[in-house]
């Protein structure tokens, strides 16, 4: 009762509307230049919002296998609600509450920035970025894969695991990914006006597959056992809860994503929350409902599941015609994916170079598409070569940079009710004291810290070191920076002072 103001539990669940820092209610649909939002039109409107994190956070439920293969259905689905409820709607209300805030290019860099000084913000830069530029060269592969599969009709089959299954030479596999990167990044250099309605298509043609399944397979096999959904493996290892672990954080992270292209944002008070919460919404119904239908049917049976089986699961419990749409639909989440989260760096990078803490070009934008083609195409490079390279250890080293960096914004969020009590807060957490938010972020952090020492377990020394010599990184780059290229962050409240 000490935690939430009576009757704001639910408002970032669009139930009502949630305060002002002041205790106001604040009205969604105003235009008050007193706000502090520019009233001129901006591309990223409620729905691109909610498509965009939408992607960012899931894109469907591929990669969800190992949420009941890791350890059985029981602990997989109540992880899936633990994460919900822990982790996604906590991040989401402190999200929406820093991006109105701060409804600037840059996102939580910005906020770590302001809270504890350049050196964190800028750490905070590199963790966020680095792991979602690691993070997107995955998807022209998986793509790359699914395409093979449609290609060789071989749609009863789970996603090759690497490139000598598809039986192609390594330079011939190479160009395929490449030009796979250059047609999905092309969204990005083009347009953003039709960033929210091109997501908006994928969405549905993801999720459709998915609906007409879990409706199949209950009726193909009279409602399902449900008994099964209650299943643990046997013999469970501290390796397995890891896996277990992180792929949960892999499949409810990403709901910052919008923070980092706020000043974008059309009417953020009112696109940013609702948004948010129609995306956790969507991320969690696409996991948990697929997952517990197709353990409930049986076969084929939870033990064998594994990443890439969901093509396998539709042709054994409903047929080799949803087959094929579901490979057809994780080629397109593979595109939407990679195009949310190209979207997201890109505009992170432009915010922190006019902030000053990398080289203002990356800020450049293009006079006829106002994109930051400059931080688009510095981002592409590194994918481009990134694709080369076998991507499932560092799934392990994404998830260690990003957890690390989501950790950051739980620190920032509570420095800054402390330090700057008077930063107007169009959308308020509903929290207020210091005992407040600690039982808040309690959860939330727990689950990082675990997530985070996950990361070290399993894989014997080398991903371990791996991750170790990637967080000691960027300090090593910071001093770089501020050597050779004379970075220096411009504050928010130093600028509007000037």
């Amino acid at each position: 009762k000490g935690l939430f103001r009576p009757g704001r539990s639910l408002q970032m669940l669009g139930f009502s509307s949630m305060t002002s820092s002041s205790g106001e209610e604040s009205n969604p649909e105003s235009s008050d230049s007193s706000d502090g939002f520019e009233r001129q039109r901006k591309p990223v409107g409620l729905w691109a919002v909610a498509f965009m994190v939408y992607f960012n956070i899931s894109g469907g439920p591929f990669g969800s296998e190992d949420v009941v293969g890791a350890c059985g259905p029981l602990p997989g689905l109540i992880g899936c609600v633990v994460f919900l409820l822990c982790w996604a709607v906590p991040g989401s209300l402190v999200t929406a509450e820093l991006s109105t805030a701060f409804p600037e290019d840059g996102g939580y860099s910005i906020w770590v920035a302001e809270a504890f000084g350049e050196f964190w913000g800028f750490m905070e830069s590199y963790l966020s970025w680095g792991s979602g530029v690691v993070d997107n060269a995955l998807y022209p592969v998986l793509a790359y894969r699914t395409a093979a599969l449609i290609y060789d009709g071989a749609w009863d089959s789970p996603l090759p695991s690497d490139d000598d299954d598809l039986h192609l030479a390594s330079w011939q596999g190479y160009l395929c990914k490449f030009a796979l990167v250059l047609i999905f990044s092309m969204p990005n250099f083009l347009a953003s006006f039709n960033f929210g309605r091109g997501l908006g298509v994928a969405f549905l043609f993801v999720v459709l597959p998915f609906v007409v399944f879990v409706v199949s397979t209950l009726i193909g096999s009279g409602g399902g056992t449900w008994s099964n959904v209650l299943q643990v493996r046997r013999g469970t290892s501290v390796s397995d809860l890891a896996e277990l672990a992180t792929t949960l954080y892999w499949n409810f992270s990403g709901f910052d994503c919008i923070s980092t292209c706020a000043g974008e944002v059309s009417n953020p008070r009112r696109s940013i929350p609702r948004g948010l919460a129609m995306a956790v919404l969507f991320a969690a119904l696409s996991y948990i409902l697929p997952l517990s239908a197709a353990v409930a049917h049986g076969e084929p049976a939870w033990r064998q599941w594994e990443a890439g089986w969901w093509s396998r699961i539709a042709l054994e419990q409903v047929g080799g015609w949803l087959a094929t749409w579901v490979v057809f639909a994780a080629f397109v989440s593979n595109f939407g994916m990679y195009i949310a989260e190209l979207f997201e760096d890109s505009w992170q990078l432009a915010g922190m170079a006019n902030k000053g803490v990398v080289p203002r070009v990356f800020a450049w934008r293009h006079p006829t598409f106002d994109t930051p083609w400059v931080a688009i195409i510095f981002q592409v490079a590194i994918i481009s070569a990134l694709v080369a390279f076998d991507f499932v250890a560092i799934l392990n080293i994404t998830n260690c940079l990003s957890v690390a960096s989501v950790l950051l914004e739980f620190a920032a969020f509570a420095k800054l009710r402390y330090s700057r009590p008077e930063l107007k807060r169009p959308i308020s957490v509903p929290v207020q004291s210091g005992l407040g938010i600690a039982a808040f972020l309690c959860a939330p952090v727990f689950l990082g810290l675990l997530t985070f020492a996950s990361c070290f377990l399993g894989g014997g020394m080398v991903l371990p070191a791996i991750n170790i010599a990637g967080l000691c990184a960027g300090p090593l780059l910071y001093v770089l920076m501020k050597r050779f290229a004379g970075s220096h962050y411009i504050s928010t409240f130093e600028a509007n002072a000037d």
